[in-house]
């Protein structure tokens, strides 16, 4: 075991004291104090960004950071003060906001562009979908059609899509467009429902591409 373990610093054994504990008033002071500065810190990047996070997203981050920080990462801390704990969490605020920001241009390139005319467009006569129905992402369309939007979302446009398939882009955009017709025939409800379902199918393919290593 290295002397670095062996003999923590004061700072450190009080740091750890509080972890082991965490009801305590004191850790829940602790706790709060790095929520505050982290918030701040994820705040202050989206606004360097053109605020590309929303206070939602800013508010989930922190409690995300946080929750690593208690989960593990402040076991693993070697700093010595409160300044340098301070750092410690900036590092890991500042690298999730920027991953979520990342994220959410990945996301609203495939929502608004090259991919807009694959997500968008099917229930535009239908009101958003509340958070509440945001919970069931499930598209009432048969698997085999859910499959074929699935391959268009991969792919990123019906021309590629035709060109993997090995036919020609007339035959998708008649497929979209009888895949279109069924979604027109459906109930209200079933519309919102497929629309949650495909913008959920597009954040899947985006993290398809992230697992194959393409290009951010």
């Amino acid at each position: 075991m290295s002397t670095d373990l062996q003999n923590p610093t004061a700072f450190r054994r009080q740091l750890r004291y509080l972890l082991a504990d965490r009801s305590s008033p004191e850790a829940a002071a602790l706790f709060q104090l790095l929520l505050k500065y982290v918030h701040r810190r994820v705040h202050n990047v989206s606004r360097v960004c053109g605020n590309a996070l929303t206070d939602t997203q800013q508010e989930e981050i922190a409690s995300e950071v946080l929750l690593q920080l208690m989960q593990g990462a402040l076991a693993r801390f070697r700093g010595e003060s409160m300044a340098e704990l301070y750092a410690f969490a900036r590092t890991i605020a500042d690298r999730s906001a920027w991953r979520a920001i990342r994220r959410t241009e990945r996301e609203r390139n495939l929502l608004q562009g090259q991919g807009a005319e694959i997500v968008e467009g099917w229930n535009a006569h239908v009101e958003r979908p509340d958070n509440a129905f945001e919970l069931v992402p499930d598209s009432p369309l048969s698997e085999t059609d859910q499959r074929y939007l699935r391959d268009l979302l991969e792919a990123g446009s019906k021309a590629e899509l035709a060109r993997k398939a090995g036919v020609s882009r007339a035959a998708v955009t008649q497929r979209v467009q009888r895949i279109r017709a069924r979604v027109a025939d459906l109930a209200p409800v079933e519309r919102m429902a497929h629309e949650v379902w495909m913008r959920q199918a597009a954040r899947d393919a985006l993290d398809q591409q992230d697992a194959w290593g393409e290009p951010n």
